[in-house]
This record gives structure tokens, sequence and C-alpha cells, in this order.
């Protein structure tokens, strides 16, 4: 298995890094814009908006948001998987271990609780809001792995589990009370 893994962080990673050089500031700010405080805020705004109007849906929602991304912290603390070694990871403020990636954990589950929200508002720009918010997770995505902050497997394992987190989301949005 480990070695399908490596296989798979290395195919992935020269590909991503045939990409033109030109890319690295969008790079840069699309992991900006993936920053661990960024999704949070979208959880807690959605929480806040909850509590305000007393819609107990949302509430939950935004919980099991911060709840993820919480989970995909943990993952980490416990798996230990070194990130890679270049510049660009010695040169991050905070360091942390690299499995899952906490921006993909974190963009999948609260990017994805933002569109679930923006589109029960307006469910006229639901196909657009969702195309939209996929794009920008999967920018971010590669982003690190562009970076060289995570292998490709790290960011599939972060999407993976942002997206159980959306999944739990969407059925207590749609079913619970």
């Amino acid at each position: 298995m480990r070695h399908a893994v490596h296989a798979f962080d290395r195919a992935v990673g020269r590909w991503i890094s045939k990409l033109p050089s030109w890319l690295r500031p969008v790079m840069l700010l699309a992991t900006l814009v993936g920053q661990p405080p960024v999704p949070v805020a979208i959880a807690a705004g959605v929480f806040g908006y909850g509590i305000a109007l007393g819609k107990p849906q949302y509430v939950t929602a935004g919980s099991i948001a911060v709840a993820t991304f919480a989970i995909g912290s943990l993952l980490k603390f416990f798996l230990r998987r070194e990130r890679p070694v270049n510049d660009y990871v010695r040169s991050m403020l905070i360091q942390t271990f690299s499995f899952p990636s906490g921006h993909a954990v974190g963009s999948v589950v609260c990017f994805g609780l933002a569109a679930l929200v923006t589109a029960v508002h307006w469910p006229e720009y639901t196909v657009a809001i969702w195309l939209s918010t996929i794009t920008l997770c999967v920018l971010i995505g590669i982003s690190r792995i562009y970076l060289g902050a995570h292998y490709a497997s790290d960011v599939l394992g972060g999407w993976i589990v942002g997206a159980a987190g959306l999944a739990v989301i969407i059925v207590e949005f749609f079913t619970g009370n």
C-alpha cells in the first residue's frame, strides 16, 4: 500500500511540477484563501447566523464544519506524516504534520457549507455556486502540492475528510430539526 501511495504522490507531483512558473502568484493566493482562519470563520459565521435567526440547522452545520476541521488536525497529530523537505515548508510560520492537508479539509467542508447555504438562499444559482466551489477547492488543493507544502495523497486525504464532514452537514441540514 505504501508503495502505491508513494507512486501516486510522485506521479501527481511530476504533473503539477510541469505547471508554468507564472502560476505561482495564483497558487499563493489560493493557499492564502485556504488558510485555516478563512474556512473556520465561514463555519463560525454560519453558526452565528443560525443562533441569531434561531435556525438550528445552521448552528449544527457550523458545528459539524468546525468539528471536521478539528478531526483533520487530530489526524495530523496521530498519523505524524512528515511534510516534503523544501524551502517553502521550512519558511512556514506554523509547522504541522502533512496528512491530511488542513487546507483541503477546511476548504471542502467550509466552502462547501458556504455553497450549501448560498444555494439554499439563491437556488437559481445552485449549479454555478457548486461549480465555483469545487473549482476553488481543487485550486486550493493543487496549490498545496505546487508550492511543496504537501504530497498529493495528503490533499486527497484532506478532500476525503472534508467531503465526509460536508456529507454529514448536508444530511443533517435537510433531515435534522
